[in-house]
């Protein structure tokens, strides 16, 4: 079973990875570490920065274009307005890496109002959002946004009709949970779903609540401090994803002072499985799921058995 197509453009926080059953996650990349700047930039309104994120690079140098003088001297074409021009007619049809990430988040920005309001997307409602000027590079911009639906909300961007290149939004992996109306309101949260279920089942089904956070505070979410996109984490998987059944969390015998361990929850042992979930992890980090023939022959079992 091959890993999705999905792009791997998407920048993820890059760590040597170990192959050890404690460590599976050490460093992993993770969908919501560089690429945060375009949720940031998706859910709020006004002038935005794409420094750093989506593979971005240095600042480009800016093509000098002025569209009266167009580098003519009483009527004689100067080398310079030569130059000029070709870097005008160079930047209009192969626009820098930040113009194109701009357009990226004006997209994903546009297709989380579709998501929330439940609408099916076209290919020429988003050309009309990124403007016509960017026609060359729509595909490039559609695959990075999809690919930042995806991996950083959790939401897929399916095909509905080919012929009219029309789209529609599920959440990832069978999974109904959008967590919408939690944590931050009109953001949805089912990406940080799948990021928990993947932290357990590297943790051989049950990680501690200790481990949990260390690993998630590597990814810029801390228990009781405000994150842009989820609110307070803690309240948010502690309490609504052990309240929606996709969490267990217990507390673990004999342990003083008192401590927790999480595991998956009915609602996501009914709705996903392991083998989606590694599939989905593999795919973060640029790995074939076979890479790890332990958590591969783990996931495929519990997939035969289910079938």
């Amino acid at each position: 079973m091959d890993p999705p197509k999905k792009s791997q453009n998407v920048n993820v926080l890059d760590n040597t990875q170990s192959q050890s059953k404690a460590g599976d996650l050490e460093g992993t990349p993770v969908p919501i570490a560089n690429a945060g700047e375009v949720v940031a930039a998706a859910s709020t309104s006004g002038d935005v920065s794409v420094r750093g994120m989506l593979g971005s690079s240095q600042s480009s140098q800016r093509a000098s274009y002025h569209p009266t003088v167009m580098g003519f001297t009483a009527g004689v074409p100067s080398v310079e307005g030569s130059h000029n021009r070709s870097r005008a007619v160079a930047s209009a049809v192969f626009p820098t890496q930040e113009a194109i990430n701009r357009k990226v988040v004006s997209l994903v920005h546009f297709l989380l109002s579709k998501y929330r309001s439940k609408q099916i997307v076209t290919k020429a409602e988003m050309l009309a959002e990124i403007t016509r000027a960017y026609e060359l590079s729509y595909q490039v911009i559609f695959t990075k946004a999809s690919d930042c639906m995806w991996l950083l909300f959790g939401i897929d961007v399916i095909e509905l009709y080919p012929l009219v290149h029309s789209y529609f939004f599920v959440p990832a992996l069978g999974i109904t949970y959008d967590g919408m109306q939690h944590g931050v309101p009109g953001i949805p949260k089912t990406g940080l779903v799948i990021i928990v279920l993947c932290i357990i089942f590297l943790h051989d089904n049950c990680v501690s609540e200790e481990e949990l956070w260390r690993l998630l505070n590597n990814i810029g979410l801390y228990a009781g401090r405000d994150h842009f996109m989820y609110g307070e984490p803690r309240k948010l998987i502690t309490e609504h994803f052990v309240q929606e059944g996709y969490l267990e969390c217990r507390l673990v015998p004999g342990s003083l002072p008192p401590s927790h361990e999480f595991l998956w929850g009915p609602r996501a042992r009914a709705e996903t499985t392991k083998m989606k979930v590694w599939i989905f992890f593999a795919s973060i980090v640029r790995q074939h799921p076979r890479s790890n023939p332990f958590r591969y022959a783990e996931a495929l079992i519990e997939e035969l058995l289910r079938s």
